[in-house]
């Protein structure tokens, strides 16, 4: 069991380094402007993407922020189109405005994104509690 956790998190790991860098990629091509909140964090944050470091903690905060500026940049363009993005899997989506698409495609990165982090802090929880409960045996 502990081999197959080790597995996945290497996996899980090499997977959102990956993600990381291309969230920071295609964050600095959409071009948004980050608020007056984001804007103090997002340098650090896009660099820590950029150099392989997106388990951050203190990045919470700024990639919750990231979400609420593709969000309202979405629901600009077509009023709560950012929510429904958010909420749902827009992939199958035919958008035909190119900055629509793009903060489509945008918001489809940071969810996949969050979502490996998630499993990421997962497995290691898992492998933490694991190696708890073969002390006690």
């Amino acid at each position: 069991m502990a081999n197959d956790l080790n597995e996945q998190l290497e996996q899980a790991v090499f997977s959102i380094i990956k993600q990381g860098r291309w969230l920071a990629e295609e964050w600095e091509a959409a071009g948004l402007l980050p608020g007056e909140d984001l804007r103090p964090l997002l340098p650090q944050l896009i660099q820590r993407l950029q150099d392989g470091d997106p388990l951050a903690v203190n990045d919470d905060n700024a990639l919750d922020l990231m979400a609420d500026e593709i969000t309202g940049a979405l629901n600009a363009l077509k009023p709560n189109y950012g929510d429904l993005v958010m909420r749902i899997d827009t992939s199958e989506h035919l958008i035909f405005d190119k900055d629509r698409e793009q903060l489509r495609q945008l918001a489809e990165r940071w969810k996949s994104f969050q979502g490996i982090r998630r499993h990421v802090r997962d497995l290691r929880a898992a492998m933490r509690q694991l190696k708890l409960e073969l002390r006690r045996v």
